[in-house]
């Protein structure tokens, strides 16, 4: 095997996956955030965790489209009232 070193600086190298345009990436973190709203505890820290990524290094990863789609589901989702999640309310 045979370990090839490249030399530059950092962040010379450019990415060949396409940029997601701010104002998708937006919508992928406000998705991040409104998911942790909707689903308390692991569950919401898993979904904000992985539109996050996705809202950061974009297509690279999703071949499915899954996030996009998740990111839909999300925010079609009306919000709770805080109270109504909490014990005992």
């Amino acid at each position: 095997m045979t370990i090839r070193l490249v030399t530059g600086t950092a962040g010379s190298a450019e990415g060949t996956a396409p940029g997601i345009p701010p104002h998708e990436r937006c919508r992928y973190r406000t998705a991040a955030h409104h998911a942790r709203r909707l689903y308390p505890g692991c569950v919401g820290e898993l979904l904000h965790r992985e539109l996050v990524a996705y809202a950061d290094f974009g297509y690279r990863f999703d071949r499915e489209a899954l996030v996009p789609r998740l990111a839909d589901e999300v925010l079609a989702c009306p919000a709770r009232p805080a109270d109504e999640h909490q014990p005992g309310a």
